[in-house]
């Protein structure tokens, strides 16, 4: 019989050897035989693993432990295993052992190597070990060496390690570990590259993953990477996301890794070429072919030359993107924002704004994302992360105590989601990583940061971006060259990651509401007190678009020749024509010009920057005057506004005068003047920021008109399915990809995803060919939602699916709709009441709901589909039901 050796080298490594090297090692020496570059090293296998337990009686220690660590606490459990993993340590390895390692390690004539972990039971069919185990980087003599063995050796008794083997019901004791000992590559950039879309499961595409220096920063999270989706046909680069990597891992002169900082203009520069993307996903491509799957493969880039360092079948995954595949992404309140289809140059907006607005507020609690995604995009539309932000409660002291089903109302996804999250292991959500005590020790400053969050702040914030606004409206670009205005939208989404970097502030001002709403229920024992105390606070720039537009229509109504040409059905452009020589019309167009200076910048689905604006769209503007013309005899919005204003005010003094205890009054002034400033606010920042975006449009409306003249562009409006960073090569004839080619490509997709509706909540994946939508009960006659807006109404339901239907509302009707973003606000005037599938307490139809005095409820599951247009239906805002009368 042979003899099985205790150590090999890489190259002599056969798939049959699994059993003593473990997958890693076996994948590495597969890598080597496909002529692949991989790092020269060798293998101490799993037999000198049981040798040194057996030689040093550590075995029987196994033995005897193993029954008590199944009946012990948690603390013990620790212990018992810190003391297995001290014995192997302190253990002094075999002199023949140590002979065999010290003949290879010396052939090596390494001045640094990595040795890592290759556990013998490692990558199969259902279960992965992937990352449980130690790697150690730097070592820098023989010695080192040795002891990072016995440490890898030690590695398969951490209290992780071995839950994951109880758990999975695995003999602890033929679970062995072999350990690789390679060069390490002193490389100038790392990461992963994906042979399929590990999230989605797309097997036409691949995706790569890069940072500077060591790859360990990476696999820790401690910077988000750069990111390459490569299409597998033809190796082309479709999309590209490069991120702000602020540190690398590198070497030092004695072998020792360290963090060092990148200076800013390096760190948001790729981190790899174009070239060396291609060069990459070429190797992993044929990796895969001779493989004969799918692949996640880590790599190492030194000088130009490409090292594979690790690879493994994608459907044997490491735990964390077994989880991946099990995260739950939802569109609740991602509609409100972006509804549709997202064009390359919006979802590139957007990738770029995600990490400015909420790593600040996760950096405030004190968590560490560790580079997770808080968005994704299915059938091209955008999906929040949930499972992160499940993750992100969940680290929060006193969370778990907390109902979030009474937000749920009926939404069965959100109840659904709700269910799950409940019932969810540690191990099923994102790995990020939370400091209680930090965070603990941080609520004084959290208070401090709350209170700071004045309306006299809030006023200074939107003073600045307005007078910024106003001065990117005055800017001439007619005379610009196109390198010039691409610079500029290069210089516009930096000012917009600016102004979401006023996160904080938002969500600290906006907090206030909730220390309203409990102050109502304690002091005042009625809730509904909290909406009706935002009722008409007036200089709210969405309710003020609505009432502008019904002076419009007041304005059309005095006139009877004016009224008649406009109601006349005529476009626009010829009543404009027609009106202009009308003396008596002068007032009714220096509105009309007021309007669109003022409110212009409004439509639906404001953040894509490939909608038309209602300035560019006037017929839906004169769409909805006529719809209110219509309204004018039945109603008067303006008075009732007033009315609910004088309420308002009636019942900030009533509970001034019922708080006769000054600390508490004191609370309330406090909580009521911030929720007021903070709605508001919160409505006026969203308008500023669209400005700054149409601002941006129109640059590219500019630069696409010119790019299409000179032959670049094959449609003007292709400047909306280029990326933000193509902007400027595309421009200036630098493309690395064939522009017309790609955006065509892009075109199609973007047609094929428009043409599906996915669901609100998909786990994991989401693949088109196979969604069946639930069928969807429309029996029902009474509907829970959740309580918004305080009041009772009764009237017919008008059910409106998107606001660009030019379907209108008549007066007194209750709007039944999807959600509600700014582009609905028209809507609100005339109704009695709204109701929505999608919302929250702070959602925008629930913030002008309160503002106007609508009775509101949401997160009613399906009410577009349960309730039709003509029923009566009864809202009550104080309860969160709506009732089918008939």
């Amino acid at each position: 019989m042979q003899k099985i050796p205790l150590v090999i080298p890489l190259q002599a490594i056969q798939d049959h050897d699994t059993a003593i090297v473990g997958g890693k090692a076996v994948s590495l020496a597969r890598l080597s035989h496909v002529d692949i570059s991989v790092p020269a090293g060798f293998c101490v296998t799993g037999l000198a693993y049981s040798e040194h337990l057996n030689s040093h009686n550590i075995v029987f220690q196994l033995k005897a432990d193993l029954p008590r660590l199944q009946h012990t606490q948690p603390n013990e459990r620790k212990q018992i295993l810190s003391n297995i993993q001290q014995a192997i340590v302190q253990a002094p390895m075999s002199e023949m052992l140590a002979e065999q390692i010290g003949t290879l390690y010396r052939k090596l004539a390494a001045e640094y190597v990595a040795v890592r972990s290759s556990a013998t039971a490692e990558d199969l069919p259902a279960h992965s070990f992937a990352g449980q185990y130690d790697t150690y980087l730097g070592i820098a003599d023989f010695e080192g060496c040795i002891d990072a063995i016995k440490k890898c050796w030690a590695s398969l008794w951490t209290l992780r390690a071995y839950e994951y083997r109880q758990k999975n019901g695995f003999d602890h004791l033929k679970v062995n570990m072999a350990v690789i000992i390679q060069l390490l590559i002193p490389a100038d950039a790392s990461g992963v590259v994906f042979t399929a879309d590990p999230v989605t499961g797309q097997q036409d595409v691949m995706i790569i993953e890069s940072c500077f220096g060591l790859g360990d920063i990476l696999v820790s999270g401690k910077v988000t990477p750069d990111r390459f989706t490569i299409a597998k046909g033809n190796l082309k680069t479709i999309s590209k996301t490069i991120s702000q990597k602020k540190i690398e891992s590198v070497i030092d002169d004695h072998g020792a890794i360290q963090q060092q900082a990148i200076n800013s203009e390096r760190a948001r520069n790729a981190s790899i070429d174009e070239t060396l993307v291609k060069r990459i996903a070429e190797l992993a491509k044929s990796v895969e072919a001779k493989l004969g799957c799918p692949q996640d493969i880590e790599w190492a880039i030194c000088g130009n030359e490409v090292y594979f360092l690790q690879s493994r079948p994608i459907t044997a995954l490491g735990r964390a993107q077994l989880s991946r595949i099990r995260w739950v992404w939802s569109n609740f309140l991602a509609q409100e924002v972006m509804p549709d289809v997202a064009t390359p140059i919006t979802k590139s907006l957007i990738d770029n704004m995600a990490e400015v607005m909420f790593d600040p507020v996760f950096d405030i609690l004190c968590i560490d994302r560790a580079g997770i995604l808080t968005h994704g995009y299915f059938a091209g539309r955008v999906y929040f992360n949930a499972s992160l932000w499940a993750a992100v409660i969940r680290a929060i002291p006193g969370s778990s105590k907390y109902d979030w089903a009474e937000f749920a109302g009926s939404n069965p996804d959100i109840n659904k989601m709700n269910e799950m999250f409940e019932n969810m292991t540690d191990n099923d959500l994102p790995k990020i990583r939370v400091s209680r005590m930090r965070f603990i020790l941080k609520i004084p400053l959290l208070i401090a940061g709350i209170l700071s969050c004045t309306p006299r702040k809030g006023q200074i914030i939107l003073a600045k971006i307005r007078a910024k606004n106003q001065k990117r409206k005055q800017l001439d670009i007619s005379n610009m060259s196109n390198e010039q205005i691409a610079s500029r939208c290069t210089v516009l989404a930096a000012d917009f990651c600016d102004v979401l970097g006023d996160a904080p502030y938002l969500f600290g001002t906006m907090t206030a509401y909730f220390g309203l709403l409990w102050v109502c229920e304690r002091w005042f024992s009625d809730v509904t007190y909290a909406g009706r105390l935002l009722a008409g606070v007036g200089s709210m720039d969405d309710a003020q678009a609505a009432i502008d537009l019904w002076n419009l229509a007041v304005e059309t109504n005095k006139l009877p020749e004016l009224k008649r040409r406009i109601l006349a059905g005529d476009s626009w452009h010829d009543i404009a024509a027609g009106i202009s020589k009308m003396p008596q019309a002068d007032e009714f167009l220096k509105c009309w010009n007021d309007f669109m200076t003022h409110h212009g910048h409004h439509c639906r689905a404001e953040l894509e920057l490939y909608n038309p604006r209602w300035s560019e769209s006037p017929d839906y503007v004169l769409g909805l005057i006529r719809g209110y013309i219509s309204c004018i005899n039945k109603t008067n919005p303006l008075e009732n506004l007033e009315e609910i204003t004088r309420q308002r005010q009636s019942l900030e003094q009533q509970c001034r005068r019922q708080l006769r205890n000054p600390v508490k009054r004191m609370f309330f002034n406090h909580f009521l003047v911030r929720s007021q400033n903070g709605a508001v606010f919160r409505e006026n920042i969203k308008s500023e920021i669209v400005k700054l975006l149409v601002n941006m449009r129109n640059l590219l409306i500019k630069l696409g008109r010119r790019l299409h003249a000179g032959n670049v562009l094959a449609d003007p409006d292709d400047i909306f399915f280029l990326k933000l960073e193509e902007i400027e090569p595309v421009t200036k004839g630098q493309a690395e990809f064939d522009v017309k080619n790609v955006i065509a490509a892009r075109r199609t997709e973007y047609s094929k995803w428009n043409s599906i509706t996915p669901p609100d909540l998909i786990v994991g994946s989401f693949n088109p060919d196979s969604y069946v939508p639930e069928e969807v009960k429309t029996n029902s006659q009474v509907l829970n939602g959740l309580a918004v807006s305080p009041g009772v109404a009764t009237g017919k339901a008008k059910v409106i699916l998107r606001t660009d239907s030019h379907t209108q509302l008549e007066a007194g009707e209750i709007l039944v709709a999807p959600f509600t973003d700014p582009g609905w606000t028209p809507y609100f005037l005339p109704a009695a009441g709204i109701v929505m599938n999608q919302g929250s307490l702070l959602s925008h139809g629930s913030i002008v709901a309160r503002e106007l005095g609508l009775p509101a409820v949401v997160n009613v599951g399906h009410a577009t589909e349960i309730i039709k247009t003509g029923q009566t239906i009864q809202v009550d805002g104080n309860r969160g039901i709506v009732t089918i009368l008939k």
